[in-house]
Order: C-alpha cells, then sequence, then structure tokens
C-alpha cells in the first residue's frame, strides 16, 4: 500500500492560536509496568507531563517486534476511561499498531462534570485538553517503532468532539474516526449542566464558539475521517450529528447503525478495518 507522506512537522509551527504549545517541554515518560501481555501484545500503564502541570495517565499497547508499526490514539466517552478501548487497541496491536489510550478529564466522572458550566474557565480546560492530545502526538510519533506518517485517532462523544478540534489543527495524524460526536460544547452542556438556560447559555456558547469542533473538523483535509453514530442516539439529536458529520471535510466516509449513543458491535467491526485500510495494517 502506497503511503502519503503528510505535510512536514515544521509545518506546524504555522499554527494559530488558541491550540499554540511548548513543544520543547519534555514530555517526561513514565512507565508503572506491564499490566498484561503475551509473546504478540504488552499492555503498559504510563504516564506523560502535561502542558499545564499535572500527569495525563494512559496504557500504551505494543505489538512484538521492531516495527515500523501505525500508532493509534483513543479517547473515551464519559462515563470511560483508558480501559474503554482496550480490546480494540490490543486488536489492532496484533495487527501492527501500537495504541495510545489516555485517560481523558472526564474519566473522573461526576468530580469533573461539577467543574462545569463557566465559559471562560471550560475555554481554558478545553483548550489544554487539546494540546495534551497534541502532546500525545508527539510521544507515540517520537518513538523509534512507530511509522510517524501513519497515526490514527479514535474518539467516542466528547473524545469525538475533541477529535474533530484535533483534526484541524494536527496534521501528523492521517485518520480519524470520529464517534458519536456533535459539533459544539455547548450541547454537552445542555445535557450534563440543565440549569445553563437563557442568556447564560448564550454567553456560554460565544465564548466557547472559537473551539467548537465545528469550526475546525471542516480543515481536516488531507486527513480521512470516518464519522460513526447511531440512529437511537439517546444524547444528541440528529440534527446536530448531521450537522457535524456535514461540516466534516473530504475525504469522509458517514456511517450509520441500529444502536445508540454507545453504538454496537457492527460499528466496531467497521473501524477496525477502516483503520486498519487507511493506516496500512496488516489484517489478521
Amino acid at each position: 500500500m502506497k503511503t502519503e507522506l503528510l505535510p512536514p512537522v515544521e509545518s506546524l509551527e504555522a499554527l494559530p492560536a488558541p491550540f499554540d504549545y511548548d513543544r520543547g517541554l519534555s514530555l517526561d515518560v513514565q512507565e508503572m509496568g506491564v499490566v498484561a501481555g503475551n509473546d504478540n501484545v504488552s499492555v503498559h500503564e504510563i504516564s506523560y507531563a502535561g502542558q499545564a502541570g499535572g500527569r495525563v495517565e494512559a496504557y500504551l499497547v505494543t505489538p512484538a517486534g521492531k516495527g515500523p508499526f501505525a500508532g493509534v490514539i483513543f479517547v473515551h466517552p464519559a462515563p470511560g476511561s483508558k480501559a474503554t478501548f482496550l480490546d480494540e487497541a490490543v486488536t489492532l496491536a496484533r495487527r501492527g499498531a501500537v495504541g495510545l489510550l489516555i485517560d481523558a478529564p472526564w474519566a473522573q466522572g461526576e468530580a469533573w462534570g461539577r467543574t462545569l458550566g463557566q465559559p471562560e474557565s471550560d475555554r481554558r480546560a478545553f483548550t489544554q485538553t487539546v494540546i495534551d492530545l497534541r502532546r500525545a502526538v508527539d510521544l507515540i510519533t517520537s518513538r523509534t517503532d512507530v511509522d510517524a506518517n501513519r497515526i490514527g485517532y479514535v474518539g467516542h462523544s466528547l473524545g469525538a468532539l475533541f477529535g474533530g478540534v484535533l483534526s484541524g489543527v494536527e496534521k501528523r495524524i492521517r485518520a480519524f474516526v470520529l464517534m458519536a460526536g456533535a459539533g459544539s460544547f455547548t450541547d454537552v452542556m445542555v445535557l450534563n449542566v440543565p440549569s445553563l438556560q437563557g442568556p447564560a447559555l448564550e454567553e456560554y456558547a460565544q465564548a466557547m464558539a472559537g473551539i467548537d469542533p465545528i469550526a475546525y473538523v471542516g480543515r481536516a483535509a488531507p486527513s480521512a475521517l470516518l464519522f460513526q453514530f447511531g440512529q437511537q442516539d439517546e444524547a444528541f439529536p440528529e440534527e446536530k450529528l448531521v450537522g457535524y458529520a456535514e461540516a466534516g471535510s473530504e475525504p469522509k466516509l458517514v456511517k450509520w447503525y441500529e444502536a445508540g449513543h454507545f453504538l454496537n458491535d457492527e460499528a466496531g467491526d467497521d473501524r477496525l478495518d477502516w483503520l486498519s485500510t487507511q493506516l496500512g495494517l496488516t489484517r489478521r
């Protein structure tokens, strides 16, 4: 399979705020140990330094051998954690991909939810999350066993919203799977902070508009997009899902399933096969 090179890393320096970051800051990757493994795949518990302090915890799933392998970053929904996509990451590792599965801020569950609803603080926090995801790209592409031109991303729900933002600013990723996501962070607040209404909701929407996924997903090209939605999604109205997909740049594929917000096994099989094609993996 011919691999089309993405824009050189140096071109990323020209990206505009608000997602600029200090690429010279050490990732300070720390490994706590191997939590599972066999002759084919190992699961390592690691963490790396966040741009604004603190640490991002993650699983690193590695195939046996020297590579070069593809790389895939996974970002879970809420509720969820770095373990949410572990089975899929192991499957992809057997096909020839290193997986990086992070604990996103919403892995804290209700504790994270109680911090939401203030537009300026949410904008800062969400911007920082995008930057820490870019640092995840730094981490996976810095590995000697990873082909930096074959990087993918899988995000579900909130992970799909942040993936949409990332698709517009992070050209080192060649393929994005965006599952059950909408185009606006305000849509998430409507679900999670029902008291946010009227003028306060309008103020929130205005503050977040500059970092909303729908403002970035149209700039994903030349990276490929796969949108996956459930026909009975209980979180977002159908028009929100459709609007997000329509905003995405080409090339893209949009697939609907007889499922709710958390989709189904058919969707899982489809995204594994799509990623295998996009990243040149061996199907086993």
